[in-house]
Formats: C-alpha cells, sequence, structure tokens
C-alpha cells in the first residue's frame, strides 16, 4: 500500500475551499484512517480529522505518513468524531480547527461532551448526539444537511446510563445523496438493518484493518475485517464500498488489496473504489 500524498498542502486546501462554489455534487476527500473531508453545497464537513503527531508511551509518532496540511489552516463548518480513541477524536487537531473556525461545530456521541470540554474546546462548539437523532447540522433546512447517528460496536456496544451509544456512525444526507461514515466498528445485524432504513446508500464508508488476539494483547481495539466490510456492502445495498482504517497507524494496517479481493471473487457485481491519500471522489446527483 501507498503512504504518498496524491495531494497536499496548499493544492489540496485549495481544492476544498474551491468545492464551496460547485452545485449539485458532493466531494469525499480522504486525510487518512477513517479522516475525510465532506464538500456539500457551500459546506465544509471533517469526519474524524487526525492532522497531528499519533505518539506512542515514548513519545514516538506511530504515523507512517505526514499530515496532508496543518488544521489551523483548514477552513471547515462542521467536524463530526465517532468516539474517543486519539485516531479519532484527536486533541491537537480539535484545538485548533476549533481556534482557527470561530463558527465550527463539533458533533460527538453525547456521553463524550466532557472529554471535549476537558480538551479545552469551548462550549459553544460542542454538540452531543444520540443514535437515532437526525438533525441539520447548522440549523439551516436551505443546506439540504441531514445526519443521523447510528450506534456502532466498537467491538461491543456501550452505552452512558441514559442509553445513549458511546460510539456513533453518522449517515449523512446531502440532498438525495445518502452517505454513511461508520467510525470504529465490528459489523452487526443491528447496524445492518439500521442502514436498511436509509433504502439504499450511495457510499458506505468502512474500517477493514480487523481484530486478532496478537492486537487485543497490545490494547488495540479492533473492527470489521475485508470480508466483512464487502458483506455489509452486498447486504446493504450500498452503491459504492470505500475501505478506510487501514494505513495510518504503524502495527495495526491491513492491505486494501485484501478487501478488493474479496468484493472480486464475493461480490464481483458490486462497486468499490480505494482512495489515494489526499484525492477526491466525486458524486453527481
Amino acid at each position: 500500500m501507498s503512504y504518498v500524498w496524491y495531494k497536499k498542502g496548499e493544492p489540496l486546501l485549495a481544492e476544498i475551499q474551491a468545492f464551496r462554489r460547485r452545485q449539485s455534487c458532493a466531494g469525499i476527500w480522504y486525510i487518512g484512517q477513517m479522516g475525510i473531508v465532506l464538500g456539500w453545497n457551500g459546506k465544509i464537513l471533517c469526519v474524524d480529522p487526525v492532522l497531528g503527531p499519533m505518539p506512542d508511551e515514548d513519545g514516538v509518532d506511530r504515523r507512517n505518513y505526514p499530515v496532508p496540511f496543518s488544521p489551523e489552516d483548514l477552513s471547515v463548518d462542521y467536524v463530526f468524531c465517532t468516539h474517543d480513541h486519539g485516531d479519532h477524536m484527536h486533541r491537537e487537531t480539535l484545538q485548533k480547527l476549533a481556534a482557527a473556525n470561530p463558527e465550527l461545530r463539533i458533533f460527538v456521541p453525547k456521553p463524550l461532551k466532557p472529554q471535549l470540554a476537558a480538551m479545552g474546546i469551548p462550549e459553544n462548539h460542542i454538540v452531543g448526539v444520540c443514535q437515532n437523532e437526525t438533525f441539520c447540522p447548522g440549523n439551516q433546512e436551505k443546506e439540504q444537511i441531514l445526519v443521523r447517528g447510528v450506534a456502532t460496536a466498537h467491538e461491543e456496544y456501550r452505552y452512558d446510563e441514559e442509553g445513549c451509544s458511546e460510539t456513533l456512525g453518522f449517515v449523512f444526507r446531502l440532498g438525495t445523496l445518502r452517505l454513511f461514515h461508520a467510525g470504529d466498528t465490528v459489523v452487526t445485524r443491528e447496524l445492518a438493518e439500521e442502514l436498511k432504513k436509509e433504502q439504499g446508500l450511495d457510499v458506505l464508508m468502512v474500517p477493514i484493518n480487523g481484530r486478532d488476539m496478537e492486537r487485543h494483547e497490545r490494547g488495540i481495539i479492533g473492527n470489521m475485517d475485508c470480508r466483512e466490510a464487502c458483506w455489509l456492502g452486498a447486504e446493504t445495498g450500498a452503491d459504492l464500498t470505500i475501505p478506510l482504517h487501514y494505513d495510518m497507524i504503524g502495527g495495526n494496517e491491513e492491505n486494501p488489496l485484501v478487501f478488493a479481493d474479496c468484493m472480486e471473487r464475493l461480490y464481483p457485481e458490486r462497486k468499490y473504489h480505494i482512495m489515494r491519500l489526499g484525492e477526491c471522489f466525486f458524486l453527481l446527483i
């Protein structure tokens, strides 16, 4: 697999910002691990951005490749974090994004609001979300953005005392488009049935790094593997499946060509796309 950026720095930032002027299409940029940027109808959204170092206990950065740009250089309207692991809810990234974007709103599972506040994120930036809650992130109907939180199982489902899930995936309804970002999760029947409620996803974005005893003994909680990710795409009728979460952190990688092999052998009628770092994938309405 490649650790080389297809596009980064000012060219990538300029491409993202230029998308604010586009109409009748959505853009998806891959920025590493589960991190994506979405462009739609004049708005820029981020999910699970990690734009800083990921040090181990000895202070050594575990990243396999550098960040594409500094977080303070990104103009963004909404950020979504799926759970509280550092490669999804990254302290330095969120602090710098909030400082550079005064109107930014950061959406997290409701039980994680105190953790985000403890990072020094101002309260007016933080929005807690529960599963099955559907909302417009900007409270403006004209944006044509609706988001639904979906409970996920990062090996197991976890809920707080009020019944709110500590881990979420997000369905993004962008006009008539339907996209799902899974965050970290294994495949469950409950998840498949929740996604079927969308009556046809245009894009399913899922982790593929899997799980095993060796990584469990290193304290790494796992996800679905390549074969399971392919099955979930087929089971939910997703038009396009995009594998993620396989390349950033040393010792927790997967070869995305294993995913491609599973799709070609088991589901040859289905579409998939393996994204290059910094690549933009366009979706037309």
